[in-house]
């Protein structure tokens, strides 16, 4: 997407990147880190962990952005020695440099990580690597609607541009793929709550909650596969 694009802060002093021809960012403006950290990290990874506390999670995300979910889904997974096979896609990857912008890096310092969110965005694609005991990586430059996998997933973050800059993603359609895609008891989670997404859902067999949203929006959805 050779859209114009900048770096904004956000309301908890992190960093985002806003499409300017889209009118649509990266993150809340309300707060980058504290959006990613309510809506996938507390209400998908830890609660999938809750349920299967013993068990190995495979997590997809679409898309990978600015790779802040997939890191601090990394933090998260060191702190409580639980194991994620993550594999995330991305269609029109960011380049090094503009992650580096962010200056994500400073937020995580006192948690003083086995590698820090500069080493983090320079990992390669198209290939799987393991960066600790806990936590392996894939990225995947592909759309969603174009990936194929041959092992189910146990968690789907959902993080597709609004429906404003991307309509075709939140199509019942694709509801129905991410349905497919896991296993039983998986877990689908998005800062989304259009009535539409959640009916499209519904339709695809999930088991759908209206959560409270992180600060600035009102609700979200998470959907579990029964």
């Amino acid at each position: 997407m050779k859209f114009s694009k900048e770096i904004i802060q956000t309301q908890d002093g992190s960093f985002t990147i806003r499409i300017n021809d889209l009118k649509e960012t990266y993150h809340s403006k309300s707060g980058a880190i504290t959006e990613s950290n309510f809506v996938y990290i507390e209400a998908g990874l830890n609660y999938w962990f809750t349920q299967h506390s013993d068990s190995q999670c495979r997590v997809l995300e679409l898309g990978y952005g600015t790779g802040l979910m997939t890191y601090l889904s990394f933090l998260e997974c060191e702190k409580k020695l639980q194991t994620v096979d993550y594999v995330s896609l991305e269609a029109y990857p960011l380049k090094e440099e503009q992650l580096k912008s962010l200056e994500y890096t400073p937020f995580f310092e006192d948690l003083d990580p086995k590698i820090n969110f500069d080493i983090f965005s320079c990992l390669d694609w198209e290939m799987a690597q393991k960066l600790s005991d806990h936590f392996s990586l894939t990225k995947h430059k592909i759309r969603f609607e174009e990936f194929e996998a041959n092992r189910l997933f146990d968690l789907i973050y959902y993080d597709a541009f609004g429906s404003h800059a991307q309509a075709e993603l939140w199509e019942p359609q694709w509801m129905e793929k991410c349905f497919r895609l896991l296993n039983s008891g998986g877990v689908w989670v998005s800062y989304c709550a259009k009535g539409s997404v959640r009916r499209g859902l519904e339709e695809a067999g999930f088991q759908v909650s209206r959560l409270p949203g992180p600060p600035g929006k009102r609700e979200m959805l998470r959907a579990v596969k029964p």
